[in-house]
């Protein structure tokens, strides 16, 4: 029978840093994460945006060249009223528009598909090792509390970059070579910026934000009801309340403007009294129609409703973070004087405050970081 030495044997392999041991369990949520064929199926799903966004720049770089390869979508989407011919003379005059548009489509869309994307991974990354009591394991190693969230956030972070960040870097290196001109870096360069910053924004929210739910029960299906309840009921009670909001509002100026009305006016007897009649009715109605709307536009500003939305509270941080709303403040001039009131009020969203929503999610972050605290905590003394 073979005997073995007891005694101590030095280590011979090689030793890592403290700073990245995180890193072993991201790379472990990865993994798994990627094991699931619904998971990968809507993980791809979330790049057909990004091949959109791409191809849009593309496009818009060729439209700058003058070439004849896109002469026939650009008489299309003329045609279509989706480009004002104003635009189209002088493209290079609206990049930075153009471009700003562009990525705020895509990350409007990555918006629904990354919170689709953390109800897939996410419930699963504390709940589960609170479920198998895995937690006393991790913190046997050397290994603190910031290394475990950390790197259970790092999932996250890797998918959610992989479907945000990284197609707004590889789209903006496109939209560049083919455009062939280097000016578009300085037009633009503050537009990537803004768009990794609200990729960070969204990760960092978010990821936290389930994880904290799901350090909450050891049930994966209670945390994935409580984040729809978050992310879907949140925004369907907001909808609701505005909706609600605007139909008073409106039912308020109507019993004003009848009020302000004369109620006898005596018939028309010739034909062209009747046409005049039409006239100033008509007149009329898209006066009290411009009212209206400049009033919901002005109450819009201080409106708190949409604060109740999870998501739009995100998008909210995202439109002036890409200035977005500037974006078709200048667009407007090229519409008719008379219609551009409507366009900004048809395309633009809430006007409130955008610190309003960074102070939500502020909130949100911070009760996120102490629910972790506070749950993680009580395992700690095992370590």
């Amino acid at each position: 029978m073979p005997i073995f030495d007891q005694g101590y044997q030095h280590w011979k392999g090689q030793l890592s840093g403290h700073a990245w041991r995180w890193l072993a369990i991201t790379r472990h949520g990865v993994r798994i994460g990627m094991q699931g064929r619904v998971f990968r199926a809507v993980l791809l799903v979330s790049l057909l945006p990004a091949m959109a966004l791409a191809t849009a720049l593309c496009i818009w770089g060729l439209v700058e060249r003058r070439s004849d390869l896109v002469s026939t979508i650009v008489q299309f989407l003329v045609s279509a009223q989706i480009l004002s011919p104003g635009i189209v003379d002088d493209p290079r005059h609206y990049r930075l528009e153009i471009w700003t548009l562009c990525y705020n489509f895509f990350l409007s869309c990555e918006l629904t598909l990354s919170m689709i994307l953390i109800l897939l991974v996410g419930p699963n990354l504390i709940s589960q090792d609170l479920r198998f009591n895995a937690l006393p394991l991790y913190l046997s190693r050397p290994l603190r509390r910031i290394d475990y969230l950390a790197g259970k956030l790092g999932v996250i972070a890797a998918f959610l970059g992989l479907a945000i960040i990284v197609p707004c870097l590889l789209s903006y290196g496109l939209g560049l070579l083919f455009s062939l001109d280097f000016s578009i870096v300085k037009d633009t360069y503050r537009l990537l910026l803004a768009s990794v910053a609200y990729g960070v924004v969204i990760i960092l929210s978010a990821g936290m934000l389930i994880l904290a739910l799901s350090s909450l029960t050891r049930n994966s299906r209670w945390v994935a009801l409580f984040f729809l309840g978050i992310w879907i009921v949140s925004n369907i009670a907001s909808g609701l309340l505005e909706l609600a909001d605007r139909e008073q509002r409106r039912i308020a100026f109507n019993r004003e403007m009848t009020a302000a009305t004369p109620q006898k006016t005596p018939a028309p007897k010739t034909r062209e009294e009747r046409r005049r009649r039409m006239e100033v009715m008509n007149a009329a109605q898209a006066e009290r129609l411009e009212k209206l709307e400049a009033q919901q536009t002005e109450a819009s500003k201080s409106d708190w409703r949409p604060l109740v939305s999870y998501t739009g509270n995100l998008s909210r941080v995202g439109r002036q973070l890409l200035r977005t709303d500037a974006c078709w403040e200048k667009l407007s001039e090229v519409q008719p004087l008379a219609l551009r009131k409507r366009f900004l009020a048809t395309w633009t969203g809430p006007q409130y405050p955008w610190y309003w929503s960074a102070g939500v999610l502020s909130g949100l972050f911070v009760l996120s970081a102490v629910i972790l605290s506070f749950s993680v905590r009580s395992l700690d003394r095992l370590r």
